[in-house]
């Protein structure tokens, strides 16, 4: 028995490793068919676009424009293949490049991308050629557009997706392209459009996206990038800025620290895109919500925004703002993580609001010391004023100190290289005192 035993497990154990052996083989048989096929196909549509006149050699919505589709599907011994054609113009450097050279669509360039269904990651079939034209090459009506993207230091953004439309163009243009290494992307062969209709829009995972505007009226404002006009046999050339995006939080409490949840205020800043229309012209800026709130915790955590600077407004029935943690407008770097400490009083609160500046009454004054001392003399509470310049009472202690409503209180601000200042005040309700401070 213990023998047969012994029998059945190691003819268990060969059986395993024999159908194993078998299973794998048939998955790489079946692939093998299938890459087969794939590359059948590929071969296929390289055939028929070779057999297109020249001109005709394009993909619906791209350019070159023409009648092929950017994407379809053919089913063969039951799986389904996906084709993916893409049709470029190359300006061959051996007759100098643009904007040396004026016909820079010396021939073009097809690519055939075929995949299948499969659990083998990156199994597909590419296969390129390239087509010369069957005469002299010339502009055919067309133009040359060359787009460039940088970030604020200068250095070129690679893979950016360029996303490129012009419904006024027959046929309409309506297509993506990534930049190169250099964060370029040259577009010979581009219809030609006196007005400026062609429509850019840039975007890469971790950066902001940017893109182009109507002129005014259509647009509300004055773009700094406009829509683009492509001019027959000319050269276009447009450089964008495409900086990392950032994230900001705002953390909104009162005077001792206690967490105001759902506080709503209006949030503006970020890149400008141009500027309004009006007599003084102002900025006009890429982010304007006006209805953020705050959650559970006092806390807004933002989504991803550009780089620039930001200032909110406020206003609530209850509450004011006394101070940031931040100077308003604060400014945002790219690919930066900042949370703002925004502290608020009650409006109904005893509180004595004081803000140390200089002569004019425009520059605050930091790290001024703060005294605050009843009508006898006694020592209230001091503080010494923060980065807006401003320092409040009470300050949190134990046992927590409140002030008199029926008291007058000696407000003495000392601050080296200025003249002491000095004022006095009744705190009822919210109390805020102005204190000019001379150089000495």
């Amino acid at each position: 028995m213990i023998e047969a035993l012994v029998g059945v497990f190691l003819l268990a154990i060969l059986s395993t490793g024999i159908y194993s052996s078998y299973a794998f083989g048939l998955k790489m048989s079946t692939q093998n068919r299938m890459r087969t096929e794939a590359t059948a196909i590929a071969e296929k549509k390289i055939e028929a676009i070779k057999a297109m006149d020249y001109a005709d050699i394009g993909v619906y919505g791209s350019i070159p424009p023409g009648p092929l589709p950017a994407t379809e599907n053919e089913v063969s011994n039951g799986t389904t293949y996906t084709i993916r054609t893409g049709i470029r113009y190359i300006d061959d450097p051996l007759d100098d490049r643009a904007p040396q050279d004026p016909a820079p669509t010396d021939y073009k360039q097809v690519e055939v991308k075929v995949d299948w269904p499969t659990n083998i990651e990156g199994e597909k079939i590419i296969l390129n050629t390239l087509i010369a034209p069957p005469r002299v090459e010339t502009n055919l009506g067309n133009g040359v557009l060359i787009i460039n993207t940088v970030d604020s230091e200068g250095s070129p953004v690679t893979d950016c997706q360029v996303h490129i439309k012009n419904d006024e163009v027959n046929p309409p243009i309506d297509f993506t392209e990534d930049t190169d290494s250099d964060g370029s992307l040259t577009l010979p062969g581009i219809p030609a459009a006196s007005s400026n209709s062609y429509e850019i829009t840039l975007s890469k995972d971790g950066y902001e996206t940017v893109q182009t505007y109507p002129s005014y009226p259509d647009s509300l404002f004055n773009p700094i990038d406009t829509h683009i006009a492509i001019a027959e046999g000319a050269i276009t050339s447009k450089v964008f800025v495409v900086d990392k995006v950032s994230h900001q939080n705002l953390h909104f409490a009162d005077i001792h620290g206690v967490n105001l949840p759902n506080l709503t205020f209006s949030l503006g800043g970020g890149r400008v895109i141009g500027t309004t229309v009006e007599a003084a012209p102002k900025p006009v800026y890429s982010y304007n919500e006006n209805s953020l709130a705050t959650n559970a915790n006092g806390l807004w955590e933002s989504p991803a925004v550009a780089k620039g600077p930001y200032a909110y407004s406020f206003s609530d029935p209850t509450y004011e703002l006394i101070t940031s943690s931040l100077f308003s407008p604060w400014s945002i770097a790219p690919d930066t993580a900042t949370t703002i400490e925004m502290v608020l009083g009650d409006k109904t609160g005893n509180i004595l609001v004081v803000s140390v500046k200089e002569t004019g009454g425009e520059t605050p004054i930091v790290g001024a010391n703060v005294r605050i001392t009843n009508s006898a003399g006694s020592l209230f509470q001091e503080s010494v004023s923060d980065i807006n310049g401003v320092a409040y009472f009470p300050l949190t202690e134990n046992p927590p100190k409140t002030f008199l409503p029926e008291e007058n209180y000696n407000i003495d601000v000392t601050k080296d290289g200025y003249l002491p200042g000095h004022e006095i005040s009744a705190i009822s309700s919210l109390t805020r005192k102005e204190v000019i401070l001379s150089k000495q």
